[in-house]
């Protein structure tokens, strides 16, 4: 997958997640949304080992460069 289809599809995510935001009343009480659909959870948990993959990319990226 290239860096520009990378960034597509993240594109494309977070308009589906505006579209979940803005239909989801079912997660949403207090005005907080809760994780309350496991195909929910999945999707948080999935963008946490994203985040947490990038993180650890973007902290080796000096010792990449040396190599």
């Amino acid at each position: 997958m290239t860096v520009e289809k990378f960034t597509r599809r993240n594109q494309i995510i977070a308009e589906r997640l505006s579209q979940l935001r803005l239909h989801g009343e079912q997660m949403h009480w207090d005005g907080i949304v809760h994780p309350v659909n496991p195909q929910f959870r999945d999707v948080l948990q999935a963008q946490e080992r994203l985040l947490n993959a990038l993180e650890r990319l973007l902290d080796n990226l000096p010792a990449l460069a040396a190599a």
